[in-house]
Parts: C-alpha cells; structure tokens; sequence
C-alpha cells in the first residue's frame, strides 16, 4: 500500500487552481438558477482563499530561505578580508 503525503481531501495549489478556473468557466457561461450560481460562488471563494493561502505559505517560505541563505554568506569570510586580518 503506497504512503500518502497529503491528507485525504487536501488539494494541491494545482487541483485547487484547475476547479477554481472550472467554476469561473462555468459562472461566466451563465444558465445557472441563482441557487446553482451562488454555490458555485462560494466554493468559488473558497477555492480562491485555500490558492491564496497556499501561495502566501510559499512566499514565506521562500523569504526565509532567502534570508538564511543570505546569513550564511555574510558568515563566510571573503579572501580579502581575510588578507585584510593577517596585515
């Protein structure tokens, strides 16, 4: 049996991006009863806030790496300054 990474029901960024653009097809096609448009809607919603989030976990994850990365080089010495400190 293979492990799962993900919970069951969690979506991806993808998956959750792909049925966000289904339901904005679907709304614009129009011929939906109000009733069927406002449940579209709100999953809309909430297909856009789970893509949102996801994306502003990766922003920070990001900026975090970054910013690591560019400690780490601050740490490491240059040739020169180290010429500098044996004057």
């Amino acid at each position: 049996m293979a492990e799962q990474t993900e919970k069951p029901g969690a979506k991806t960024f993808e998956n959750a991006f792909s049925e966000l653009e289904d339901v904005v097809r679907k709304l614009e096609t129009g011929g939906l009863s109000l009733d069927e448009a406002t449940k579209l809607f709100e999953s809309g919603m909430k297909l856009a806030s789970k893509c949102n989030e996801t994306l502003s976990s990766s922003e920070l994850k990001i900026t975090r790496l970054q910013a690591n990365f560019a400690e780490q080089m601050n740490l490491v010495p240059d040739d020169d300054d180290a010429d500098d400190e044996d004057s």
